[in-house]
């Protein structure tokens, strides 16, 4: 059967300058093929990766793989979060060990505030269940939430699928990228560093 290739919709493109990065949004499938691409110009140093898994037992295998490398030096990501899309395509958050970085943050918190800000509140569950308070994600989203990254992200898990939420810098998307060799398919949405820095933010206020 043909998989039906779908890409992320770009956010909207900047004009170019000094202070402007180009960045190239892709989906890859599960063989490392890319099934679309676009150019997509932001001010940017951060990548949300959306990694699609049919099998949930290769979600939780790619975690461990993100957590070892992070141990190990090879890697270094902000956030990470396990997530299921039930049946109706609401995102539910897996319970994993969770993970501290070097910089003392966890993953999990890191990751509720990404899902919370970033993805369309439609398929996400109540703020309590993200780690983090409704007054919190209320104000990033009425600050930082753009609404073509929502746009984005929508399709990004279909139905009955599990999910690797990832929030790296620009180096480290290839590395993040290699401990995904079982996914589906892989989303690249770009995320600026106003949104990036708040994100930091809020998951330090909700871990103290």
């Amino acid at each position: 059967m043909t998989e039906e290739k779908t890409a992320a919709t770009p956010a909207a493109a900047a004009p170019a300058s000094d202070d402007v990065s180009v960045v190239e949004g892709v989906v890859v499938d599960g063989d490392g093929g890319v099934q679309a691409a676009g150019i997509v110009a932001a001010d940017t140093d951060h990548m949300l990766l959306v990694a699609e898994f049919a099998d949930p037992n290769a979600a939780l295998q790619t975690y461990q793989a993100l957590v070892d490398a992070e141990i190990s030096g090879h890697l270094t990501v902000e956030g990470v979060l396990v997530v299921r899309a039930d049946a109706n395509g609401q995102i539910v958050i897996q319970k994993v060990t969770d993970h501290s970085t070097k910089t003392g943050l966890k993953w999990g918190i890191v990751g509720g505030v990404v899902l919370g800000v970033i993805f369309p509140p439609s398929i996400i569950g109540s703020a309590a269940a993200l780690g983090v308070t409704g007054g919190v994600l209320g104000k990033l989203r009425q600050e930082h939430h753009k609404s073509e990254l929502g746009a984005s992200l929508t399709g990004a898990l279909a139905p009955n699928t599990s999910g690797i939420l990832v929030l790296a810098t620009l180096p480290a998307v290839s590395a993040a990228k290699e401990t995904m060799p079982k996914a589906t398919k892989v989303t690249e949405v770009p995320v600026d560093n106003a949104t990036a820095t708040a994100i930091t933010e809020a998951s330090k206020a909700a871990a103290a």
